[in-house]
């Protein structure tokens, strides 16, 4: 027979193993419909920013005579686009943010 004892142990060792597997399964992050259709319509703003930095800095290592005259403006133009970048990179935080709150919420109150 088993004692106690042992009993008690198994019972808090499928308790502990319960509890990781309910851990493991909120903390996983799925996007909602709203919040890939924003991934969606914004990313294609971020990758244009990323490869719009990366050209302007390829341009001008590798050709610096030819782009010297005109990178102020470059520059200006690169600055004015980070607006919306910036813009966008809050709306998706916040869109993740609402749903980390929502899960702490929800757990708050189950």
């Amino acid at each position: 027979m088993t004692s106690p004892e042992r009993v008690s142990t198994e019972d808090q060792l499928l308790d502990a193993q319960r509890k990781i597997i309910e851990l493991e399964a909120a903390t996983k992050t799925s996007l909602s419909g709203s919040q890939f259709l924003v991934l969606l319509m914004l990313g294609p703003v971020f990758l244009s920013f990323v490869s719009l930095g990366v050209l302007i800095c390829y341009k001008t290592l590798s050709k610096p005579a030819e782009v010297a005259p005109h990178l102020d403006i470059v520059l200006v133009a690169f600055s004015i686009f980070s607006g919306p970048v910036t813009a966008a990179a809050a709306t998706i935080t916040s869109l993740m943010g609402d749903e980390i709150k929502a899960k702490i919420g929800g757990k708050n109150e189950g």
